[in-house]
């Protein structure tokens, strides 16, 4: 099944924002994935080779952290995604969950594949190290484990549930790995590697099944009364999304030139910029748009707060206020 970059940018921007998706259950849901499916062994990954290794080392690097990040996160999902389906109150969530667990394993696996034949790692022996270094491991992934457990130990709580599914499908889903895959995937094209262009493309897709059904759960929450809990756990997840995406726990590439640096730190800006915006929609789609303002201002604040975190871990300011201190 052919999709094109627009169609892509609608399933991970537009759609589930502007309330076009309200239709979709979790049986449609299940449906998409019986007609969407890809297999990571299918692809020919001997393309990439050798554009990767032409790459400058500071392109490498950027494209090494995109996908340790979204390797980690998947990683991270795949283990955690079991509360969410044993403690679903509807057969019809638990049918629809048990397909995503599926597709979180074959992103991890798409991944691992991509880093092993493109980029040489030996991913059994690197791995683990590859994780511990991510900002994702050091700031999301407690946290997400944590919420998860807590589903296990209050069986039948629905705040309990759907605190996970937010900070699973709304915040790791819907703004950490919609924003990374969007700026990966235009990485990938203006670097020519048509493999991974055609894999994140495809997790893309997967991720979009996801998404809704954040919205669908979150949806149900705000109608049964909970919008209240529900805001209050978003804007925390939101917080953690923000400083993943600034990334104090890994050094930036920091071109020399200005016009490099001017260049890198915006696209930095826009990056986040998507994510921000992404939080507001998804707030107004599910029904709570007067929890937005304060949500935003939180992830500004942890903008701020995680570059000033890099500058003292690093001892040199973000590439982001790099530029800021040359205006």
């Amino acid at each position: 099944m052919t999709t094109t970059h627009d169609e892509l940018e609608s399933l991970l921007a537009d759609q589930p924002a502007n309330g076009t998706d309200r239709g979709v259950d979790a049986h449609a849901l299940y449906q998409r994935w019986e007609n969407q499916h890809w297999a990571v062994g299918e692809l020919d990954y001997e393309q990439d080779r050798a554009v990767w290794a032409g790459l400058r080392p500071f392109r490498r690097r950027e494209l090494m952290h995109s996908l340790a990040e979204l390797e980690v996160g998947e990683a991270s999902v795949t283990a955690t995604l079991s509360s969410l389906i044993e403690h679903a109150r509807f057969e019809s969530d638990q049918l629809y969950l048990a397909t995503q667990i599926a597709d979180e394993a074959r992103h991890v696996k798409f991944f691992q594949t991509y880093l092993e034949r493109v980029i040489g790692m030996d991913v059994a022996a690197e791995t683990p190290e590859l994780r511990a270094r991510t900002d994702y491991a050091h700031y999301f992934d407690p946290e997400l484990r944590r919420v998860t457990r807590r589903v296990h130990a209050e069986s039948g709580n629905p705040v309990a549930w759907q605190a996970a599914s937010t900070y699973y499908h709304l915040v790791t889903e819907g703004v950490l790995a919609a924003t990374a895959l969007r700026t990966t995937r235009q990485l990938a094209r203006s670097l020519g590697l048509p493999v991974l262009d055609i894999g994140l493309t495809n997790v893309t897709r997967d991720e979009s099944r996801h998404i809704s059904f954040g919205f669908l759960a979150a949806r149900r929450a705000v109608s049964e009364g909970r919008g209240d809990a529900l805001a209050a756990t978003y804007t925390e997840a939101v917080e953690l999304a923000a400083t993943v995406l600034v990334g104090p726990q890994t050094e930036q590439p920091a071109p020399v030139i200005r016009a490099g640096l001017e260049q890198r730190a915006a696209l930095l800006r826009a990056m986040w910029a998507v994510a921000r915006d992404r939080v507001e929609r998804q707030l107004r789609s599910v029904g709570l748009p007067d929890a937005a303002p304060a949500t935003t201002n939180a992830f500004d604040r942890a903008v701020g707060r995680a570059l000033d975190e890099y500058a003292g871990r690093w001892g040199r300011p973000h590439p982001v206020r790099s530029v800021q201190q040359l205006t």
